[in-house]
């Protein structure tokens, strides 16, 4: 008996900590929402593509474009990330709820962070 629920309880725990189900399937066309580190907010679309064990993901924020390459591990989605014509680079770790990725961003040299929230189109 104490077998059982020792086994029970390790099941619970199990589905408890797992990441939603389709967490494994963040693939897809995204609104994006966000603030900058000094103030302001900016709006646009984030592509997200499998590419074998992790992601090529792609901004477009106005006029501006930025790549950048991800990896999924459980809840959260980790991504470095570069605009296409300059040579900086940056980073934004997302939490996975809901259909939605919220997180923070930094630049290199900028000191401060950003936020950003991506919801899953339809």
């Amino acid at each position: 008996m104490k077998r059982m629920t020792g086994i029970a309880l390790v099941l619970l725990a199990l589905a408890l900590t797992a990441a939603p189900a389709w967490a494994a399937d963040i693939e897809g066309t995204y609104d994006c929402a966000g603030t900058n580190p000094g103030g302001g907010a900016y709006t646009g679309t984030v592509s997200i593509i499998k590419n074998g064990d992790n992601y090529t993901v792609t901004w477009h924020i106005g006029a501006q474009t930025y790549l950048g390459v991800g990896l999924l591990q459980g809840d959260t989605f980790s991504v470095g990330y570069a605009d296409t014509g300059k040579a900086w680079f940056g980073v934004v770790v997302y939490r996975v709820k809901d259909r939605t990725l919220s997180g923070d961003w930094a630049m290199q040299g900028n000191g401060k962070n950003g936020t950003e929230t991506l919801t899953r189109r339809k």
